[in-house]
């Protein structure tokens, strides 16, 4: 099964066999609001997950079956970019996270059930979102969780498990901003 594209059959059964990416292969992914996806077939269906661990895409709306969790696999550590700079410390002083860095900090991964992620500073501590929206790491506990969005193969957004965007903004400002994926800062890692 190495190298196949998942393919849709007539019964609405999905089988990873097709060799070339034929219509009955194409999938659109739906981004959830509480952090999970949902694949919608070319029929118009969504695939469903059956207990057997079969996957069909015969399911009308989104459910509990309809859900899956996205992870980023072998990857404990993000180094994360955008078009100002680099994410890190503000200075060696302050645990708020800027964006205008011109070398990066390592961030570590912890994942939990559901998609949720919590990112931890190389000074042992979480980060956690302020009152005002700017990030900072320094929580002892893993208390605010977070989402991984893939955008494209080399670039991610980063949701609040509350539904609001990391954002970056031209001053190199750190936040989190609206829940709109629109104005959503792709970062690449």
């Amino acid at each position: 099964m190495q190298d196949k594209y998942w393919s849709l059959d007539s019964s609405g059964g999905i089988q990873a066999n097709a060799s070339k990416g034929p219509s009955s292969a194409h999938f659109t992914l739906e981004w959830l609001p509480e952090g999970s996806v949902a694949f919608k077939a070319n029929n118009g269906k969504y695939v469903a997950a059956k207990k057997s661990g079969h996957l069909y895409a015969n399911s009308d709306k989104i459910e509990d079956m309809e859900k899956f969790y996205f992870y980023l696999i072998n990857r404990h550590t993000l180094v994360l970019k955008c078009e100002q700079g680099f994410v890190g410390y503000k200075s060696t002083a302050s645990p708020k996270l800027e964006c205008n860095k011109a070398t990066y900090e390592t961030i570590f991964i912890e994942r939990d059930e559901k998609g949720i992620c919590y990112f931890k500073g190389n000074n042992g501590k979480y980060w956690y979102a302020n009152a005002d929206g700017t990030i900072s790491v320094d929580s002892e506990a893993s208390s605010q969780g977070f989402y991984i969005e893939l955008c494209e193969p080399s670039k991610l957004c980063i949701k609040t498990s509350n539904g609001n965007y990391v954002v970056a903004e031209k001053n190199g400002l750190f936040k989190v901003g609206g829940s709109d994926p629109e104005s959503a800062t792709t970062w690449e890692y």
